[in-house]
């Protein structure tokens, strides 16, 4: 679990935990993004459960409980505080992580949907039966799997053929990576969501395939969640490798807090 987590050194700052999204590991954030978050925060890069350096395997036990284990071991190496900033299925475990834990500071999400998949009273979000079709997909053609998934993140970019050939550079297979399309598909972070306590601030392309932004609308979110929406694919951030004005202003009033 150590060797899966990477610090940058400028211990005088407040730290930042960054989480990626699926098929991704630690290596995927954007120089440029890096570089404007190291001006205010210590980096603390994690892989997620499967990934990159990342040493959990799946067993046949319940996929929450097993990640509820990941997130418990994880979080004895981080420091006392910390800020916590995810995408994708990373946001998904921020959120998780941050649900009743006076540690973590601040919530920073993006391209993220508390629940991936959709059901009753919730269509904004992928169909089920699309997250079943990329598991079986990865575990018998894991790099056509790949493909097919940086095209749906690619989709809405007015660059996408170049930005598939830079995901596909970023996602190595790994057959631990399973275990995260089983959590796509299982998570339900709504209820955390709703019931965080932290700052948070989340951000949304207008033109995500896998995350449809009008899954705001849905939910009774409390005051301290500020939304902001951006053009883009779900791999916007791939695409416009530095953050945001708004994200911006709400990392440094926090920082400053």
């Amino acid at each position: 679990m150590e060797s899966s987590i990477t610090s940058s050194t400028t211990a005088d700052k407040p730290n930042l935990v960054l989480l990626h999204g699926w098929g991704y590991d630690h290596h995927c954030w954007p120089d440029l993004m890096l570089q404007n978050l190291q001006a205010q925060y210590q980096l603390i890069l994690v892989d997620l459960p499967g990934h990159g350096k990342d040493t959990f395997i799946a067993n046949g036990d319940d996929h929450i409980s097993q990640l509820d284990e990941w997130i418990f071991a994880t979080k004895q190496f981080l420091p006392n505080q910390y800020h916590i900033l995810g995408w994708s299925l990373g946001g998904q475990i921020a959120i998780r992580m941050a649900h009743e834990d006076r540690r973590i500071q601040s919530v920073t999400l993006m391209a993220v949907n508390p629940k991936f998949t959709s059901a009753a009273y919730w269509p904004n979000a992928m169909l089920p039966k699309l997250l079943t079709q990329f598991q079986k997909g990865y575990e018998t053609l894991a790099n056509k799997t790949l493909r097919r998934f940086a095209s749906l993140q690619a989709k809405g970019s007015k660059t996408p053929k170049p930005l598939v050939a830079h995901m596909l550079m970023l996602m190595e297979v790994q057959w631990g990576k399973v275990f995260g399309l089983h959590l796509l598909k299982e998570l339900d972070e709504r209820l955390h969501l709703c019931q965080l306590t932290q700052p948070c601030y989340i951000e949304l392309a207008t033109k995500d395939a896998l995350v449809p932004w009008r899954w705001v609308g849905q939910l009774s979110l409390p005051t301290n969640v500020q939304v902001n929406y951006v053009e883009g694919c779900h791999g916007y951030l791939l695409e416009y490798p530095g953050i945001t004005k708004e994200m911006t202003k709400f990392l440094h009033r926090e920082e400053c807090l």
